[in-house]
């Protein structure tokens, strides 16, 4: 909660979304500028009618005529530093950019002339600046989302739990690459199967598999005390139940660590989650109908599965590696849709599969058809119409 954290954290959200009229409202007054209250409402008013973000209206003259001609240079003047500050953040990391921020509006001397306390709050932009640089550097982020989206996504999520404290009884939910560098009593990594994790397209790129199997290694060392994996025996796709394929990096951990659990049961209602909502039934019914399903989850609970930290751990203490793998109850329809499952085709006859690679729509199974003019063919499942082949 500390003041010159959060002045500089408005410049960093105000570069990376201009359109975030929150941010302005708070970096426009860090440090003053000789703009009042009177002359920032009259520009969000000016604004709105525009229908455009704060930042967008201080550039424009046309918006300005109730606003006096200093603010009007004022607010000139910061929209201007911001798109500099913009274009800078194009090549330099989160650390640097920071740097240039806390020069250009001379945040320094803003905080010296505070005196003894002002010295202090300085002390802790220099240590954000350290942060942002570790960050940087340790953690390589989403793909698709810049140093700068990054770092401000990981400093929210931080915040939030800085909220929470640790004793709150709350769940908080992350993506992996948001997990790295934090730890929890219990942490559940879901959706665990081939095709979502690791994702279809990294069985073709070893450096994405490799990439993904170090996201994995990341979640489960989070937990301190206890860890639960869980994957989906089937996964509704496109209004279709589809057999899912436990995820290679749970075939990974050895048997040793292994113990059997039963899958629970729930009851499928026959009604769709779209037509539940009033959807059209272009989206397709539940498989069964008022009938018993295998459990949709499987899981993975680690009591203490991976070793705790040295501070957490008793001198002498052993190390216990328990895990919970749920019992496997293949449904009619899993059985067709699996490796080493013979199936039938309307123009190619029957066949056994012999790969299946992707998820939902993306589906693909190869296939060694018995006629050897015909061979392997590669279907898209879903479009393929296969039926079980009774031999």
């Amino acid at each position: 909660d500390r003041r010159e954290v959060r002045d500089l954290m408005s410049y960093l959200k105000l570069i990376a979304n201009p359109a975030d009229d929150e941010a302005f409202r708070r970096a426009v007054a860090a440090p003053k500028r000789g703009l009042g209250d009177t002359t920032i409402e009259q520009l969000s008013l000016a604004a709105r009618a525009a229908g455009v973000p704060m930042l967008a209206a201080a550039l424009r003259p046309d918006l300005l005529g109730t606003i006096r001609p200093a603010a009007r240079g004022a607010l000139g003047e910061f929209a201007r530093l911001i798109a500099t500050f913009r274009e800078s953040a194009r090549e330099a990391g989160v650390d640097e950019l920071l740097r240039q921020v806390v020069e250009g509006i001379r945040y320094d001397e803003y905080l010296k002339a505070e005196g003894p306390e002002g010295a202090d709050r300085l002390e802790n932009v220099r240590e954000l600046i350290t942060g942002a640089a570790e960050l940087v550097s340790d953690e390589e982020g989403e793909v698709g989302l810049t140093p700068l989206d990054h770092f401000l996504q990981k400093a929210m999520l931080v915040a939030e739990l800085d909220k929470l404290g640790p004793d709150a009884d709350a769940v908080t939910m992350m993506t992996l690459h948001n997990a790295k560098g934090l730890e929890f009593p219990v942490v559940f990594i879901t959706g665990l199967e081939d095709g979502l994790f690791p994702l279809a397209k990294a069985f073709d790129d070893p450096a994405m598999l490799e990439e993904e199997r170090r996201l994995f290694y990341v979640g489960i060392t989070r937990a301190e005390r206890k860890l639960f994996l869980t994957h989906a025996e089937e996964r509704r796709r496109n209004g279709e139940f589809m057999p899912s394929k436990a995820s290679s990096f749970l075939q990974a951990i050895p048997e040793a660590m292994l113990e059997q659990f039963k899958t629970i049961k729930v009851r499928s209602s026959g009604r769709s989650f779209m037509q539940s909502l009033g959807g059209g039934s272009q989206w397709g019914n539940s498989r069964a109908r008022g009938v018993d399903h295998p459990a949709r989850e499987q899981w993975l609970d680690a009591e203490s599965a991976f070793p705790p930290s040295a501070s957490q751990r008793r001198p002498g203490t052993p190390v216990t590696r328990v895990v919970a793998f749920a019992e496997a109850e293949e449904s009619q329809d899993a059985a067709i849709i699996a490796v080493g499952s013979r199936v039938k085709h309307r123009k190619f006859g029957s066949g056994v599969i012999a790969e299946l690679a992707g998820a939902g729509r993306d589906l693909k199974a190869k296939i060694d058809f018995d006629d050897d003019a015909i061979g392997r063919k590669t279907l898209v499942v879903a479009q393929a119409n296969l039926e079980r082949d009774i031999e």
